[in-house]
This record gives structure tokens, C-alpha cells and sequence, in this order.
């Protein structure tokens, strides 16, 4: 039986939702917002090896539009765990997360159109450790970029890459971030969060085991020390600098989970310090240079015997500049999942006020909403009687009010939403990962525009091939004689990858065809006239 409820406690202005079947326990993982002002709910249901991924559309309200269970059948051939869910510019969205194959986790992403039907699915196998599609971001061109944990890797390096897609889904290239090799002291490290600035450049924020000799040639009294990590790379993919908290210092512990960026370009870091042995909630803000220019350890109130205890998960800010987070309440009997919290600090990690649920606990995630609502997912119960709760507040973290208006959803889906499950065994598998380019090798490619006449020799008419255009503008193809005298000029749109050309009254011979981007060319080719 399918649950969908109101908490008992709350008034009919209260919002709170409850998601869930008998006898069955269900995982929360993500949610996101959709473009007509509905919310989708990310998780999945029992346990390995029958565990599948679950995406809840919902109204404004909660209220269920439609469900989607990802995987079909049992056993471990469909195993999905999915992590982060994506809105998509045309009315869809996009998962990642991991799919099972025989124990070990291969990274997975489903596309799906603005109807929830599968438009495409990879699966990334390798034969190493879990592997991990952390989060993905859409990009202006409409195309991917992923963040991943692991994927092959080994006990040190390489475990944080960057996967870029086209818009169709194909991978364009991967590149390792946070190198031991280019870091000597930097141990094994993973991936939380990802952050696409509005210049397309990329942060990343998590953690690292920082080495007092560099690694693979200290000794077996080489200590490493946990430390909260950033990255950044800019637009084009160039790594530009690692940042690891307080490196050198041999007694400070520490690790970050999820960032964002604040209007005036600094990134915030949901950090936990755990130097004492506990897990005090810190908050760190790096400027665009990697420096940390500032760190707290805000002050929560006690609640009764609960104190607050762990990460700032999904610090975000609110249009007036007020920063949010969830962050744990445990006691000395459940210091995890303990119960669910909200908070809110200043920009400086100045606490302000906090919420603490009576019985909802993690995982949990929250996010700023079109409206300058905080809604925050996580679960309730435990075991077979563990289901998913929604809830959403106003800025003074109070529950918010029910939306009266009426408000048309899914409309870019011309028929009717049904809940469905999707088969995923015709994802494409991949597993010739050698084949992939790195960010180097991917732009060293598309830097050029090869063309291609034909037929060669031509008669009357010539064809031009060109590769590579949609990654360039102003393109035109130049045609020559052999005394480079020009013959011809066609302008070609980004994007276009053929143009022709009469050349029925050209006197028989040789002649280059020239491409040009701007004014730089891009490639060349000779032809033949008969």
C-alpha cells in the first residue's frame, strides 16, 4: 500500500509529507526542483540484492504525481543506488549514482525525458573497488558533467574525476583531479559535492588523508591525517589548485562534505572538525584562490540531553543572504542517524536559530527552493517500517503553508504521467575505459576541424566533411587554386558538419580546400577538379 501522509502533529498549514509502502523500507538520497514548480524525490527501496532506485514527482504541495522505480525483476542484475538527481533544460532529468554487477558497484546514469520515459542509460564497469557517479550538473550547451568516487582506482590515487557528456549522452572525456603525483603528501581522497560557478568552472569539495612523508616512500611510520579537501578547475577543465585544511598541522582532523558559492565569489564549505574525537560542525570558506579565509565552529544550543553533532549537509543560501544547513542532533544513546536538524548561521557561521524533528533522522538533504523555501528530505522509522518524509519551511523555520492556487504540472509531456518501471538491462555498458580520452587528449582532438572532400576527384559538384564544428564559430571553408588564388568562400554554422559546392565551370587540376574558425585555421584538404 502506497503511503502518502500528513504528520498528525502539524495543522492543516503545516507541510510535511510521508512516502512509503508496508513492509518495506525505503531510502531517501536527494531531491531537486522541478521547471514547473514541483519536486523530485530521489531514493530507493530494500536491500541488496533486490535494491532499486525510486524517483517521486510530487507537487508543490507533496502531493504524488507520479513514481518511478528504476530496475526491474530481482536479483543483482538490475541493482541501482541512485545518488543525485538533475532537473534537465528540456523538461527532464538526469541520475547518477551506481549500478550492481556480481557485488561491485559500476558508476550509473539514466536520462529521462520530460515524460520520465529512459531516453538513455551507462553503466561504466571496471573491475576495482565500488565505483561511484557522485553528482551531475548540466552545462550551458546542454550537455554533462559528473563528478565520481573511485571508478578503478586504487588505495591512494586516482579516486576524484570529472566525466564530461554530451547533450545525447556520449562521453567526451575523464580526467583525474588531486593526483598523488602531483601532490606527493596527498594520500587516498574522495568527492562530496560539486559546484558549477557561472563561469563554468568547477569546484569540488571533500576529503584527503594528508601524509607527513610523501606517499610510496615513507616509511611504515608515515602518518596520514584526515583533512577536508577542495578543488578547482576552471572552464576548461585545467585543474588550478588543491586546498587541504590546516595540511601540516599534525593535530588538527578534519573533513568536508558539501559546498556552495556565495554572490560575492567565496565557496562554503560544510565541513566537520574532528581533532577533538567529536564531530563538531565547521564551516569553511575558501576565496577562488584556494585560500581558507575563514573557519568557525558555530555554537548550537543544547535541546533537552541532544546536542548537534556531524556534517552541514547542504549549506545554501537564500536570496537575502542567510545561510541554511542540516545538521544532526545526537545523545549519548544515537549519535547516528540521530534526529534530523535545520539551522540557520550567518555568513560567518553565527548560529541563529535551529529546528529538530521528533523523529525524523538521516540520510537527509535540503535545498533552497524558486520561492526562498527551504525544503529537506530524510526518512522516519527503521527497518521494514523505515519511509521518506518531505518537509518544507519558510525562512524563520517554520513550517510553510499549503499553495491554494491551482498550478498546471508536466505540461511539456503532451499525455498523461503514468508511475512505471523501468527495464535497465539495455544500458549501454562500457567497459573499454582505455578507450576514453583524457581532458588533454579530448581538446587536443577538438581543437582542429578535419574536412574531408568528396567525392575526390569531383566532377560538378563537391562535398565538404567537417568534423568537430560544434565547438567552433564562425566557421567558413576557403578554396584555393594551385597559385593560391582564392576560388571560393562558404560560410558554415556551428554545428553543421557538411557544405557544398558547384564546381562545374572550374578549370580541371589540384586545389586546397581551407578551413577557418575566426581567423584561424583549423584544417586543410586537397582536391581534385576533373
Amino acid at each position: 500500500m502506497f503511503l502518502i501522509t500528513i504528520n498528525q502533529l502539524c495543522f492543516s498549514q503545516n507541510w510535511e509529507r510521508i512516502y512509503g509502502f508496508n513492509n518495506r523500507r525505503e531510502n531517501f538520497r536527494n531531491l531537486n526542483e522541478t521547471y514547473d514548480g514541483g519536486y523530485l524525490i530521489l531514493g530507493s527501496y530494500h536491500f541488496f540484492p533486490n535494491t532499486r532506485g525510486w524517483i517521486i514527482k510530487t507537487d508543490i504541495n507533496g502531493n504524488v504525481l507520479y513514481d518511478i522505480t528504476l530496475g526491474s525483476g530481482t536479483g543483482n542484475s538490475q541493482v541501482n543506488y541512485p545518488n543525485f538527481i538533475e532537473p534537465t533544460n528540456d523538461g527532464g532529468f538526469i541520475v547518477c549514482g551506481s549500478h550492481d554487477y556480481i557485488s561491485l558497484n559500476d558508476i550509473a546514469i539514466t536520462k529521462h525525458n520530460a515524460c520520465g520515459n529512459l531516453e538513455w542509460c551507462k553503466v561504466f564497469r571496471t573491475d576495482g573497488d565500488p565505483d561511484w557517479g557522485v553528482e551531475i550538473k548540466q552545462l550551458k550547451d546542454g550537455g554533462f558533467v559528473m563528478v565520481t568516487y573511485q571508478y578503478g582506482g586504487f588505495r591512494w590515487n586516482p579516486r576524484i574525476h570529472l566525466f564530461r557528456f554530451d547533450a545525447s549522452g556520449e562521453l567526451l572525456w575523464v580526467e583525474p583531479y588531486a593526483m598523488f603525483s602531483n601532490y606527493p603528501y596527498l594520500a587516498s581522497n574522495g568527492p562530496y559535492d560539486l559546484v558549477v560557478t557561472p563561469d563554468e568552472d568547477f569546484f569540488i569539495s571533500g576529503y584527503c588523508y594528508w601524509c607527513d612523508e610523501p606517499v610510496g616512500t615513507g616509511g611504515v611510520h608515515n602518518d596520514c591525517r584526515l583533512k577536508a579537501m577542495a578543488i578547482f578547475a576552471d572552464s576548461s577543465r585545467q585543474e588550478e589548485w588543491v586546498s587541504a585544511y590546516r595540511a601540516e598541522d599534525t593535530l588538527a582532523y578534519s573533513d568536508a562534505g558539501w559546498s556552495t558559492q556565495q554572490r560575492s565569489g567565496n565557496f562554503y564549505l560544510g565541513a566537520v572538525d574532528r581533532s577533538t574525537g567529536a564531530y563538531s560542525p565547521s564551516l569553511l570558506v575558501l576565496d577562488s584562490f584556494g585560500n581558507f579565509v575563514h573557519d568557525s565552529l558555530p555554537h548550537f544550543p543544547i535541546v533537552g540531553n541532544k546536542w548537534v553533532e556531524g556534517y552541514m549537509v547542504n549549506p545554501s543560501f537564500t536570496s537575502d543572504g542567510r545561510l541554511f544547513t542540516n545538521i544532526l542532533y545526537a545523545d549519548s544513546t544515537n549519535d547516528y542517524p540521530g534526529w534530523f536538524g535545520l539551522h540557520e548561521l550567518d555568513s560567518l557561521g553565527g548560529w541563529h536559530n535551529s529546528f529538530i524533528h521528533p523523529t525524523a533522522h538521516a540520510e537527509s538533504r535540503l535545498i533552497v527552493t524558486s520561492d526562498d523555501k527551504i525544503l529537506a528530505g530524510a526518512v522516519v522509522g527503521s527497518e521494514l517500517n523505515q519511509d521518506i518524509i518531505l518537509m518544507k519551511f519558510n525562512t524563520n523555520l517554520e513550517y510553510d503553508s499549503i499553495y491554494t492556487a491551482p498550478r498546471e504540472y508536466d505540461y511539456l509531456c503532451t499525455d498523461p504521467i503514468v508511475s512505471k518501471t523501468i527495464d535497465l538491462s539495455s544500458c549501454e555498458v562500457i567497459v573499454d575505459v582505455k578507450d576514453i580520452p583524457t581532458r588533454k587528449e579530448y581538446e587536443a582532438r577538438v581543437s582542429l576541424i578535419p574536412i574531408t572532400p568528396a567525392p575526390n576527384p569531383a566532377g560538378d559538384y563537391v562535398r565538404f566533411l567537417l568534423e568537430n564544428t560544434e565547438y567552433h564559430t564562425k566557421i567558413r571553408v576557403v578554396c584555393y587554386d594551385i597559385q593560391g588564388r582564392q576560388q571560393a568562400e562558404l560560410p558554415v554554422n556551428s554545428g553543421i558538419h557538411e557544405a557544398g559546392l558547384d564546381v562545374s565551370r572550374w578549370r580541371p587540376g589540384m586545389y586546397m580546400a581551407v578551413v577557418y574558425a575566426g581567423n584561424k585555421q583549423m584544417g586543410k584538404a586537397r582536391f581534385v577538379v576533373e
